[in-house]
């Protein structure tokens, strides 16, 4: 499916619920002390949050983590610990980073400023840690757009993108052919029926290998 083959009404429907966002601030610099994902479900159903919690896994556990959350997140402590472990403790405000090992700030870092006054807080924390800018939801279609105002503070990008549907394949699949987005990788769901239940496969893949892919 392209973009071209849409029912118009879809097309409408989409213009209506696209937002605009601001320009880059290429003057924030990451701390020291910090690297930074930027971690992206395209569409709904896309698996942002077993994307997060695979990328935690493989952090080192002296580093502290903060997901930073575009849409706000809010929780009891032991929920938050049953969905993404033990390393992020629970939503924490920007004034409590040296208080926990990890947790959940919500902030919309589409706004530069907002991101600036992260950066600095970041700065003055004594650990080392990662930072991954997600949604905390999905990005409604608009990833580029996202990628372009964190992808000069961010060590990786991953998109994250449901391989059964095609309105998360194929988008994803048009974003790797994008020769701005080169340096973008994604994480291929695919959900596997078992005889007790289900579980979910995913792959990492490169622009190059994302652009071999078949969504005829």
């Amino acid at each position: 499916m392209t973009e071209n083959q849409l029912p118009v009404q879809s097309i409408e429907e989409l213009n209506k619920e696209f937002r605009s966002f601001p320009e880059p601030d290429y003057t924030l610099k990451m701390p020291r002390n910090a690297k930074a994902y930027t971690v992206i479900g395209n569409t709904k159903g896309s698996n942002e949050l077993h994307l997060i919690n695979e990328i935690i896994s493989k952090i080192p556990t002296d580093k502290k983590v903060f997901i930073v959350n575009e849409q706000p997140f809010q929780a009891t402590p032991k929920f938050i610990q049953e969905i993404y472990g033990s390393r992020i403790e629970r939503v924490v405000s920007l004034d409590e980073l040296n208080l926990v090992k990890g947790g959940i700030i919500n902030l919309d870092w589409t706004i530069p400023s907002r991101v600036k006054m992260l950066l600095m807080l970041i700065e003055t924390i004594r650990d080392d840690c990662f930072v991954l800018f997600a949604t905390g939801s999905n990005a409604n279609g608009q990833v580029k757009e996202r990628i372009n105002l964190v992808a000069h503070l961010s060590n990786k990008i991953v998109v994250s993108v449901n391989k059964q549907d095609d309105w998360s394949l194929c988008p994803a699949y048009h974003l790797a052919h994008n020769p701005d987005m080169q340096q973008v990788h994604f994480a291929l769901w695919e959900k596997i029926n078992l005889d007790d239940g289900y579980k979910y496969n995913f792959a990492i893949l490169s622009c190059d290998e994302m652009k071999k892919i078949d969504i005829s």
